[in-house]
């Protein structure tokens, strides 16, 4: 066989890894994953065996029901918003956070969906957190249920595994905490707050370990958002929660509501991340010295998200200073919607050109014209005529506005030979 073959076409362009890593090669002797195999391993778009994902998720979830809803987390804190799936964002950011020593992680949620690598990033972060379960710290997101995550991700693991790894991580998102207070005055969390949210003890109380439902606190925590923009009349001021139209889920909450639930509770920032940003990041109400005049920041960590060419963003927090760093974008290799293979994904084109090569090879008789599109008249027209049927009931609507267009155009060919006809005979 000739080289040229076998060969990759793009050399520059590394091969993905074909092998599949076993639990005793990333588990090892001591029976502890291998953090730094892992990531050479996910980062070339390799695979793992079913027993290390479930022993992954296994221990990972007891870690995290261990977990108050509430996470109290105190020291230098790097803030990382929703990644939605972007496995190479959250690899920049880890080797950008690497250069601060004793620095904790805390992920506010939406791992999965927009992006096609949400299994690597949810494996790597759930095994971050496995062996340093005192340094990382996992909040829930919208995106992380069953009713967003079967959008995308239940597809994904159907294609790189099988439905049993999205049951899996399923199980274990619902062990994920709901909030947390950095150094006792920043408030952290996926949504916003809720008209049910009066102190930290309402959080507590909350069951976490289940979808969340419709409506409640649990869902406020995840979904709800700041109406900030004032109203020329102030009504927007007065008024602390309403429903949120632009979600159709949970609420709005005001300024008024914002300011009372800060200094009830003796915060001086809040911060969230279920929000697409340009920059990465957005301090509501900035005025133009710099000075915030809303204490309130919005973090999306995951660059270009659905080619929005959008930057990624995340916050270092210290017991005195808040400060954003930026990403840009993060180039990733390229997967074929739904991760389709090069063969099924060519079908549907393949399908067309054939379409159109039978419709040029058909004898279009006079019954033909005819045809009544809506009806698909010309199927069974063409049926008595002898044509492969199982052929031609392909793209239907295209075969018959292409077949009534030649008709058309046959037609007047006829029309002006018929006139043609009658003028020789006219002129003789």
């Amino acid at each position: 066989m000739p080289r040229r073959t076998i060969e990759r076409q793009r050399t520059e362009v590394p091969a993905p890894f074909t092998n599949i890593l076993g639990f005793r090669e990333l588990f090892g002797k001591q029976n502890v994953p291998d953090l730094d195999l892992l990531r050479v391993h996910l980062a070339n778009q390799g695979r793992l065996d079913m027993v290390a994902i479930r022993e992954i998720l296994d221990r990972t979830t007891i870690i995290l029901s261990k977990e108050s809803n509430l996470l109290l987390i105190n020291g230098n804190v790097t803030v990382v918003g929703a990644l939605h799936g972007h496995f190479y964002d959250l690899l920049t950011i880890l080797k950008k956070t690497q250069t601060v020593p004793d620095t904790k992680l805390l992920f506010l949620g939406s791992y999965v969906h927009n992006g096609n690598f949400g299994v690597e990033t949810v494996l790597f972060l759930l095994t971050m957190k496995l062996l340093n379960p005192n340094q990382v710290f996992l909040l829930r997101g919208s995106q992380d249920c069953r009713t967003v995550a079967e959008l995308q991700l239940k597809q994904e693991c159907l294609t790189k595994y099988c439905k049993l790894a999205f049951y899996w991580i399923m199980d274990a998102f619902d062990s994920l905490p709901l909030a947390a207070v950095v150094n006792g005055n920043v408030f952290c969390v996926h949504g916003g707050i809720s008209s049910r949210l009066k102190s930290m003890q309402d959080i507590e109380k909350i069951y976490r370990f289940r979808e969340p439902p419709k409506k409640g606190l649990f869902t406020d925590l995840l979904w709800s958002d700041l109406n900030y923009k004032e109203t020329e009349d102030g009504n927007q001021m007065q008024k602390r929660f309403s429903f949120n139209q632009d979600r159709r889920i949970s609420v709005y909450f005001s300024l008024r509501a914002l300011f009372e639930f800060l200094y009830s509770n003796n915060f001086r920032l809040l911060v969230r991340s279920n929000q697409l940003l340009s920059e990465g990041a957005y301090f509501h109400g900035t005025t133009d010295d710099g000075t915030i005049r809303y204490p309130f920041v919005s973090l999306c960590s995951a660059s270009n998200v659905m080619n929005y060419r959008n930057k990624g963003g995340y916050l270092f927090v210290t017991p005195t200073t808040v400060g954003l760093r930026q990403i840009a974008w993060v180039p990733q290799p390229y997967i074929l919607p739904n991760g389709m293979n090069a063969f099924d994904w060519s079908l549907s084109f393949l399908m067309k050109k054939v379409v159109l090569i039978l419709a040029d090879l058909l004898d279009v008789e006079e019954g033909l014209l005819q045809i009544d599109i809506k009806k698909h008249k010309h199927i069974q027209t063409l049926k008595s005529q002898g044509y492969p049927l199982s052929l031609l009931k392909i793209d239907r609507k295209k075969l018959a506005a292409y077949i009534a267009q030649r008709e058309k155009e046959r037609t007047q060919i006829l029309r002006i030979e018929k006139m043609s006809v009658s003028e020789n005979r006219i002129r003789n």
